[in-house]
């Protein structure tokens, strides 16, 4: 039997018989639960299970542990690539220990490589508690969160750190040797009808949905297309769970929309509430994210953390939409950059990492033929785009999605050969047809998720989905009137429009709260001006060399004096500093590395 298990982390000493570094035990663990060590010659580990029950022990024969979602896994198949899961597996004979990481690359795994040691974990911030592993920042790495807003090419914030290629299985044998072999690939494109390719996906996603475990469960619910088919489906298998929807102080659409829903089928429907509970508490939150995404995001994050401190470990797991937009549509979580001012507080970093500035990671791969575009974004684009998010959920629940489904995602060979592939070397086509999907929806024909929605009926088909439309057919007047107003609210936080005198006056109407709970912007400007200020002007972030602190200051003062919107770099500016602060060991001991010329392909 295979140990599910929240956490892992494995060391394997390269440096002799002398005594290994104290590994984690014992680590500071949130919500409780026990964990178990276990050790073969140089090799240590040491397991946390998802949940505890009892004593858990790793039998010296050899063992399996799965992280993640155990909906896909078969006792008799532990060589299926999963994608809702990561195995690792140790063989006793040979004393070789295989990662057989996931078809998306989530629930991510970590390794760490030197001289002396290879350190694998599910977690950063356990990485970071193993004796002598010094973490140091990587410049190319930072650059890249900077500019884009996470890195690329399986690199961490950190040197000598990488996260493990989906879809791989990953070998490590006890002199250190690494092996590492493809262990899926998206089929050969197939093209079928659009009635045979939907039908397929139906009963592909019917299936997920079946299997998935839902005893003790919440339905993180927007009511949009993606979580909507889920609660339709959940509704036709009799096994609605309980709901939660994040909010503003004022109820956004998604929130009226999840409240209308929930009551229509009689399910229990809990608002999660950003108001003075959570930007009192902001700055925790706030360094907890950071801890809790491996360093790439702290602001960003902070909602997610929040959402859990809520729930009180209510729920042992969250079932979301999640790939909803990749898997049903073929589209990406966004293709936006960062942009930061880098150079501006850190030009010691650009020039270390060599990177050019106006080069875009994704574009350039979507700009070829769908089949391949699909594959870019099931092994790049999600894992990278999604590992920090996903690191957080990962930490206090069971993250599940009947998106995240081998079976499913294989449908996509069948995609019709006319079909309009939604990823685009273009940023313009790309917004055009978010907007279009928002107002009008997918075409009833090509869209699973609506024809899936059509065919239960009921509340669920007629009731607006984002900004208008029905599943059922045609637009709702008012959902379109609503939706309007969130466009409108959209443009005035996107623009500023919701701060000072003017924006007070806006924010009266309710129109901004529409569009989104997460006001990140005032936020920062109203709750975070002294924790940033005394994160940034902190002796080891000063003495770090990782920014000029002269240029960080003009930055600083100009963005909270409200002469200059600098939200991005600041952001970044804090994200880093938590970072160095939290995961380099010695803290201003480490300075930034001064590597070779490093190049950005």
């Amino acid at each position: 039997m295979a140990v599910i298990a929240r956490d892992f982390l494995a060391m394997l000493s390269l440096g002799g018989p002398e005594p290994l570094p104290a590994a984690a035990t014992p680590v500071e663990v949130a919500n409780g639960g026990g964990h178990t060590t276990w050790q073969d010659g140089l090799l240590q580990v040491w397991v946390r299970p998802r949940e505890a029950a009892g004593d858990v022990r790793l039998a010296s024969a050899g063992w399996t542990v799965l992280l993640g979602d155990d909906a896909e896994w078969d006792e008799g198949r532990p060589e299926t690539a999963l994608v809702g899961a990561t195995t690792i597996r140790y063989d006793a004979t040979s004393r070789a220990l295989t990662i057989r990481t996931s078809i998306v690359g989530l629930p991510p795994v970590f390794v760490y490589r030197d001289a002396r040691r290879v350190v694998i974990a599910s977690d950063l911030y356990l990485m970071a508690r193993v004796a002598g592993v010094p973490l140091d920042l990587d410049p190319v790495a930072v650059h890249q969160l900077g500019h884009i807003g996470h890195p690329v090419e399986h690199r961490t914030l950190f040197r000598r750190t990488r996260l493990l290629p989906g879809a791989s299985a990953v070998t490590l044998l006890a002199d250190g040797t690494e092996r590492t072999e493809s262990s899926w690939q998206l089929p050969p494109s197939t093209p079928a009808s659009w009635e045979d390719f939907t039908d397929a996906q139906i009963a592909s996603f019917e299936d997920a949905v079946r299997r998935m475990t839902v005893s003790g469960r919440f339905l993180s619910l927007t009511a949009g297309l993606d979580t909507r088919a889920v609660f339709t489906t959940l509704a036709g298998q009799g096994r609605l769970v309980p709901a939660v929807t994040m909010t503003g102080a004022r109820r956004s659409l998604d929130a009226r929309a999840a409240a209308r829903l929930c009551a229509a089928y009689g399910v229990r429907h809990e608002l999660v509430t950003f108001d003075d509970r959570f930007t009192r508490g902001l700055p925790g939150f706030v360094e907890q994210a950071s801890r809790l995404s491996g360093g790439l995001s702290s602001l960003g994050q902070a909602p997610e953390v929040f959402l859990y401190d809520q729930l009180g470990g209510a729920f042992a797991g969250r079932i979301s939409g999640n790939l909803g937009n990749q898997v049903g549509r073929g589209g990406t979580e966004g293709v936006g950059l960062r942009r930061a001012g880098v150079g501006r507080v850190a030009p010691a970093l650009v020039d270390a990492a060599g990177a050019a500035a106006d080069a875009h990671w994704l574009l350039a791969k979507l700009d070829a033929d769908a089949h391949h575009a699909l594959g870019v974004i099931l092994h790049e684009e999600i894992p990278f785009s999604s590992v920090g998010n996903f690191s957080v959920g990962h930490h206090f629940v069971t993250q599940q999605s009947p998106y995240a489904d081998r079976a499913l995602i294989e449908t996509l060979a069948l995609k019709p050969a006319d079909a309009r592939s939604a990823p685009s070397g273009s940023v313009v086509n790309m917004r055009l047809r978010d907007l279009r999907h928002r107002f009008l929806g997918e075409p009833s024909h090509t869209s699973f998720q609506r024809r899936l929605i059509g065919q239960q009926g009921g509340f669920a088909a007629r009731f607006p989905i984002n900004l208008g439309w029905r599943a059922s057919g045609g637009v709702s007047p008012v959902g379109l009137a609503l939706g309007a107003a969130t466009m409108l609210g959209m443009v005035a936080q996107k623009t500023g429009l919701d701060e000072g005198p003017i924006g007070n006056l806006v924010s009266r109407t309710g129109i901004p709260a529409l569009h989104n709970f997460r006001q990140a912007t005032r936020w920062l400007r109203r709750h975070l001006e002294s924790f940033t200020r005394d994160t940034l002007g902190a002796r080891s972030i000063r003495e770090s060399g990782l920014f000029d602190p002269d240029g960080l200051q003009r930055v600083v003062d100009e963005h909270f004096a409200g002469t200059a919107d600098h939200f991005e770099t600041v952001t970044f500016a804090l994200d880093v500093a938590l970072a160095h602060q939290l995961f380099c060991q010695g803290g201003h001991h480490h300075r930034l590395p001064s590597p070779p010329p490093l190049a950005v392909r």
